[in-house]
């Protein structure tokens, strides 16, 4: 086989805290990551030599600075490649948004690279060329529900929660996560998130009770510099969901909704016509056999 497609689901995060700032300036995290069916569609052929990204989105950069392009290069280096690879992104995910847009598409390169080179990595050996690209990639080789820990890129695999609706939403305009972790450094938001009672609805349950006491610490940071943010929550507040909040660094927001009826109802009465809006639902754990 010469060429692969493979999906590259994006992430929501569930609660996201901030245990304490290390001393490389990289921050301790406690979380726990959710995969959903909104993906990029990921096309890898095999070439004779050198790495090439074409890209649907005029946002994404096609060369080095590209997360997809890194997985290529540090795989095919690793293991001695001789050959090289076309890579096309048909990008669905929404860029600079905290869905781990090109996370996600550095382990979806991975993942095709080491199948159609016949490497058959495991996942142990996947994993850790992940965390060399990017603390979210690891998560997204996986996918499903993980409590994700350190820099974000220790994974502890979660019981997969029942197929759960939410309607996502993200505003024209994006922020990068390097930007949100400064203003965090500088404000210092004093709060504590309940990590491991939130916890426990997920090692215990798989239909999650949604009125705990969910919380993202970043959400208070990226709404100082993202009006849209509040502005997004307050109409969702309109529609009861069972839970709203801002994925990662931002500024996407997710709202968890009891059916998709519920979902598409939101989206056919949304009034702010820049937004990008989605109804998706959860995913499981799934190691990639391709």
């Amino acid at each position: 086989m010469n060429k692969i497609k493979v999906a590259a689901p994006a992430k929501i995060n569930l609660f996201l805290d901030i245990t304490s700032i290390l001393n490389d300036g990289y921050h301790e995290l406690e979380m726990v990551m959710q995969s959903i069916s909104l993906s990029d569609l990921i096309t890898v052929e095999k070439t004779k030599k050198d790495i090439e990204i074409n890209c649907s989105n005029e946002k994404v950069p096609e060369n080095e600075n590209n997360l997809a392009y890194q997985a290529a290069e540090l795989i095919i280096n690793e293991y001695n490649i001789s050959g090289g690879a076309k890579i096309n992104i048909e990008k669905e995910i929404p860029v600079a948004a905290g869905l781990a847009g090109g996370s996600t598409d550095a382990a979806a390169v991975l993942k095709a690279i080491s199948y159609l080179y016949n490497l058959n990595l495991k996942k142990g050996e996947l994993y850790d060329l992940g965390s060399e690209i990017g603390s979210d990639v690891p998560f997204c080789i996986y996918g499903g529900t993980a409590f994700a820990y350190g820099k974000g890129d220790k994974l502890r695999q979660l019981p997969d929660i029942s197929k759960t609706w939410l309607v996502l939403i993200k505003p024209p305009i994006g922020i990068s996560t390097p930007e949100v972790y400064k203003l965090y450094d500088q404000m210092k938001p004093d709060r504590e998130i309940p990590t491991k009672k939130l916890l426990k609805e997920f090692e215990k349950n798989k239909k999650v009770n949604w009125s705990a006491p969910f919380a993202n610490i970043l959400e208070m940071i990226t709404e100082k510099k993202i009006s849209d943010v509040k502005k997004i929550k307050d109409i969702l507040l309109e529609y009861s969901p069972e839970l709203i909040l801002m994925s990662g660094s931002g500024p996407s927001v997710f709202a968890i909704v009891k059916s998709k009826k519920e979902g598409k109802n939101i989206i056919n009465n949304w009034p702010r016509e820049k937004d990008y809006i989605g109804c998706f639902h959860t995913t499981k754990y799934k190691y990639p056999k391709l």
